[in-house]
Protein backbone atom coordinates (compact mmCIF):
# COMPACT_ATOMS: atom_id res chain seq x y z
CA UNK A 1 0.00 0.00 0.00
CA UNK A 2 1.46 3.52 -0.86
CA UNK A 3 2.27 5.87 1.86
CA UNK A 4 0.02 8.72 0.46
CA UNK A 5 -3.05 5.87 0.12
CA UNK A 6 -2.31 4.61 4.11
CA UNK A 7 -2.46 8.72 5.36
CA UNK A 8 -5.59 9.35 3.67
CA UNK A 9 -7.44 5.87 4.75
CA UNK A 10 -6.29 7.05 8.31
CA UNK A 11 -7.14 10.58 7.99
CA UNK A 12 -10.87 9.65 7.08
CA UNK A 13 -10.84 6.74 9.72
CA UNK A 14 -10.07 9.76 12.11
CA UNK A 15 -13.13 11.99 10.80
CA UNK A 16 -15.09 9.05 11.67
CA UNK A 17 -14.32 8.61 15.06
CA UNK A 18 -13.46 12.35 15.59
CA UNK A 19 -16.63 13.72 13.63
CA UNK A 20 -19.33 12.41 16.07
CA UNK A 21 -17.71 13.54 19.00
CA UNK A 22 -17.06 17.07 17.86
CA UNK A 23 -20.82 17.45 16.51
CA UNK A 24 -22.20 16.40 19.94
CA UNK A 25 -19.87 19.14 21.74
CA UNK A 26 -20.71 21.70 19.32
CA UNK A 27 -24.55 20.80 19.79
CA UNK A 28 -23.91 20.66 23.73
CA UNK A 29 -21.61 24.19 23.60
CA UNK A 30 -25.35 25.27 21.72
CA UNK A 31 -27.18 24.25 24.48
CA UNK A 32 -24.88 25.68 27.41
CA UNK A 33 -25.10 28.68 25.60
CA UNK A 34 -28.93 28.83 25.59
CA UNK A 35 -28.79 27.89 28.90
CA UNK A 36 -26.55 30.93 29.86
CA UNK A 37 -28.89 33.29 28.27
CA UNK A 38 -31.84 32.16 30.08
CA UNK A 39 -30.72 31.05 33.56
CA UNK A 40 -27.21 32.38 34.38
CA UNK A 41 -28.31 36.11 33.19
CA UNK A 42 -31.30 36.69 34.77
CA UNK A 43 -29.96 35.43 38.20
CA UNK A 44 -27.07 37.59 37.26
CA UNK A 45 -29.57 40.47 37.24
CA UNK A 46 -31.15 39.56 39.91
CA UNK A 47 -28.55 40.37 42.24
CA UNK A 48 -27.72 43.91 40.32
CA UNK A 49 -29.38 45.94 43.20
CA UNK A 50 -27.34 44.20 46.32
CA UNK A 51 -23.85 44.10 44.09
CA UNK A 52 -23.06 46.84 41.47
CA UNK A 53 -20.12 47.60 39.30
CA UNK A 54 -17.53 44.42 39.56
CA UNK A 55 -19.17 42.52 42.00
CA UNK A 56 -21.38 41.52 39.17
CA UNK A 57 -18.70 40.24 36.64
CA UNK A 58 -17.78 38.71 39.61
CA UNK A 59 -20.55 36.96 40.93
CA UNK A 60 -21.08 35.76 37.56
CA UNK A 61 -18.14 34.38 37.26
CA UNK A 62 -18.33 31.98 40.56
CA UNK A 63 -22.05 30.42 39.53
CA UNK A 64 -20.36 29.44 35.79
CA UNK A 65 -17.26 27.94 37.56
CA UNK A 66 -19.81 26.52 40.36
CA UNK A 67 -21.69 24.76 37.07
CA UNK A 68 -18.75 23.94 35.51
CA UNK A 69 -17.37 22.35 38.72
CA UNK A 70 -20.65 20.19 38.89
CA UNK A 71 -20.71 19.11 35.01
CA UNK A 72 -17.43 17.90 35.72
CA UNK A 73 -17.94 15.63 38.81
CA UNK A 74 -20.52 14.00 37.15
CA UNK A 75 -18.26 13.06 34.31
CA UNK A 76 -16.06 11.84 37.05
CA UNK A 77 -19.19 9.88 38.45
CA UNK A 78 -19.49 8.58 34.40
CA UNK A 79 -16.16 8.02 34.56
CA UNK A 80 -15.81 5.87 37.75
CA UNK A 81 -18.92 3.68 36.80
CA UNK A 82 -17.55 2.66 32.50
CA UNK A 83 -13.49 3.14 34.21
CA UNK A 84 -12.81 -0.76 32.83
CA UNK A 85 -13.72 -0.14 29.40
CA UNK A 86 -11.24 0.76 26.35
CA UNK A 87 -10.98 4.98 26.00
CA UNK A 88 -13.25 5.34 23.09
CA UNK A 89 -15.79 2.81 24.61
CA UNK A 90 -15.88 5.08 27.32
CA UNK A 91 -16.30 7.84 25.95
CA UNK A 92 -19.16 6.51 23.49
CA UNK A 93 -20.55 5.15 26.54
CA UNK A 94 -21.13 8.15 28.29
CA UNK A 95 -22.54 9.89 25.26
CA UNK A 96 -25.19 7.20 24.81
CA UNK A 97 -25.87 7.38 28.48
CA UNK A 98 -27.12 11.14 28.15
CA UNK A 99 -30.69 11.74 26.76
CA UNK A 100 -31.10 14.04 23.41
CA UNK A 101 -27.15 13.85 23.29
CA UNK A 102 -26.77 9.97 22.27
CA UNK A 103 -29.46 10.82 19.79
CA UNK A 104 -27.25 13.53 17.89
CA UNK A 105 -24.21 11.09 18.59
CA UNK A 106 -25.80 8.00 16.96
CA UNK A 107 -27.19 9.48 14.54
CA UNK A 108 -23.70 11.11 13.59
CA UNK A 109 -21.99 7.85 13.74
CA UNK A 110 -24.29 6.32 11.26
CA UNK A 111 -23.28 9.14 8.92
CA UNK A 112 -19.18 8.43 9.57
CA UNK A 113 -19.90 4.86 8.90
CA UNK A 114 -21.94 5.00 5.74
CA UNK A 115 -19.47 7.74 4.44
CA UNK A 116 -16.33 4.76 5.24
CA UNK A 117 -19.05 2.27 4.11
CA UNK A 118 -18.75 0.16 7.34
CA UNK A 119 -21.18 -1.76 8.57
CA UNK A 120 -25.10 -1.50 8.60
CA UNK A 121 -26.61 2.19 7.82
CA UNK A 122 -29.30 4.13 7.86
CA UNK A 123 -28.94 4.61 3.79
CA UNK A 124 -30.12 2.06 1.28
CA UNK A 125 -28.86 3.80 -1.82
CA UNK A 126 -27.76 6.99 -3.39
CA UNK A 127 -30.38 9.10 -5.20
CA UNK A 128 -30.74 11.78 -7.42
CA UNK A 129 -33.30 14.20 -7.21
CA UNK A 130 -34.78 17.30 -8.66
CA UNK A 131 -33.90 20.39 -6.29
CA UNK A 132 -33.71 23.16 -4.91
CA UNK A 133 -35.87 23.76 -8.09
CA UNK A 134 -36.81 21.77 -11.76
CA UNK A 135 -33.34 21.28 -14.32
CA UNK A 136 -31.16 21.76 -10.79
CA UNK A 137 -30.36 18.26 -9.16
CA UNK A 138 -28.77 17.25 -6.00
CA UNK A 139 -27.48 13.71 -4.44
CA UNK A 140 -29.68 12.43 -1.68
CA UNK A 141 -29.42 8.98 0.31
CA UNK A 142 -32.67 6.74 -0.16
CA UNK A 143 -33.33 6.20 4.24
CA UNK A 144 -35.42 3.27 5.79
CA UNK A 145 -38.12 5.51 7.65
CA UNK A 146 -40.21 4.25 9.64
CA UNK A 147 -43.90 4.79 8.70
CA UNK A 148 -42.81 5.33 5.18
CA UNK A 149 -45.79 3.12 3.96
CA UNK A 150 -48.20 5.12 6.12
CA UNK A 151 -46.64 8.51 3.93
CA UNK A 152 -47.35 6.36 0.62
CA UNK A 153 -51.04 5.49 1.53
CA UNK A 154 -52.36 8.90 2.57
CA UNK A 155 -50.82 10.37 -0.30
CA UNK A 156 -51.61 7.94 -2.65
CA UNK A 157 -48.53 7.83 -4.49
CA UNK A 158 -45.58 5.73 -3.87
CA UNK A 159 -43.03 8.10 -1.75
CA UNK A 160 -39.01 7.33 -1.55
CA UNK A 161 -38.34 8.39 2.02
CA UNK A 162 -34.77 10.45 1.03
CA UNK A 163 -31.95 12.52 3.18
CA UNK A 164 -31.06 15.26 1.72
CA UNK A 165 -27.57 16.52 3.32
CA UNK A 166 -26.21 20.16 3.05
CA UNK A 167 -22.34 20.57 1.77
CA UNK A 168 -19.80 20.22 3.09
CA UNK A 169 -21.18 18.99 6.43
CA UNK A 170 -23.20 16.27 5.39
CA UNK A 171 -24.25 15.99 8.97
CA UNK A 172 -27.44 18.00 8.81
CA UNK A 173 -30.04 18.38 6.49
CA UNK A 174 -33.40 16.95 5.89
CA UNK A 175 -36.01 14.37 5.55
CA UNK A 176 -37.84 14.66 2.53
CA UNK A 177 -40.70 12.10 0.87
CA UNK A 178 -40.47 11.88 -2.76
CA UNK A 179 -42.92 9.90 -5.60
CA UNK A 180 -40.08 7.61 -6.69
CA UNK A 181 -40.95 8.27 -10.49
CA UNK A 182 -39.23 11.54 -9.64
CA UNK A 183 -36.22 10.08 -8.18
CA UNK A 184 -33.41 8.69 -9.99
CA UNK A 185 -31.34 6.01 -8.49
CA UNK A 186 -27.69 5.95 -8.67
CA UNK A 187 -25.34 2.86 -8.90
CA UNK A 188 -22.46 4.67 -6.86
CA UNK A 189 -21.81 3.53 -3.24
CA UNK A 190 -23.08 5.30 0.11
CA UNK A 191 -19.13 5.88 0.50
CA UNK A 192 -18.99 7.44 -2.65
CA UNK A 193 -22.30 9.80 -2.37
CA UNK A 194 -20.75 10.75 0.92
CA UNK A 195 -17.46 11.82 -0.34
CA UNK A 196 -19.06 13.90 -3.31
CA UNK A 197 -21.28 15.65 -0.70
CA UNK A 198 -18.11 16.72 1.20
CA UNK A 199 -15.87 17.23 -1.51
CA UNK A 200 -18.49 19.79 -3.18
CA UNK A 201 -18.32 17.57 -6.29
CA UNK A 202 -14.35 17.52 -6.09
CA UNK A 203 -13.77 13.88 -5.34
Amino acid sequence: MKITTRIRNDFITGIAIVLPIAVTIMVLNLILTALNSALLEPIVKGFEPYATGPYVSILAKVIIFLVILSAVTLVGVAARIIFIRKFFTFWEGLFLKVPMVNKIYKGTKQMSRAFLGEGKTIFKKVALIEYPRKGIYSIAFVTTAVGKKELSDKSGRELVSLFLPTTPNPTSGMFIAVPKEDVIFLDMSIEDGFKLVISSGAV
